[in-house]
């Protein structure tokens, strides 16, 4: 990968993406790479959980225990 190929990323502490972005937009899925990915199913959806942009990973604890 060439320095040409570099994107910079606002949420990389050294703001580069280590990957090749043009190589991997040029990548055509073939029919056998999608035997890999397993079926979604309804109890996956059931158990998922949606992630906004800018909000923790972890929800925040009401009152947060002390430690002793």
């Amino acid at each position: 990968m060439s320095e040409d190929n570099v994107v910079y990323s606002p949420t990389s502490p050294e703001g580069k993406i280590h990957s090749d972005l043009q190589r991997v937009d040029a990548h055509v899925i073939q029919p056998e790479e999608y035997e890999e990915i397993p079926e979604i199913t309804e109890e996956d959806l059931a158990e998922a959980v949606i992630k906004h942009p800018g909000q923790p990973d972890q929800p925040f604890l009401a009152k947060p225990t002390q430690a002793p």
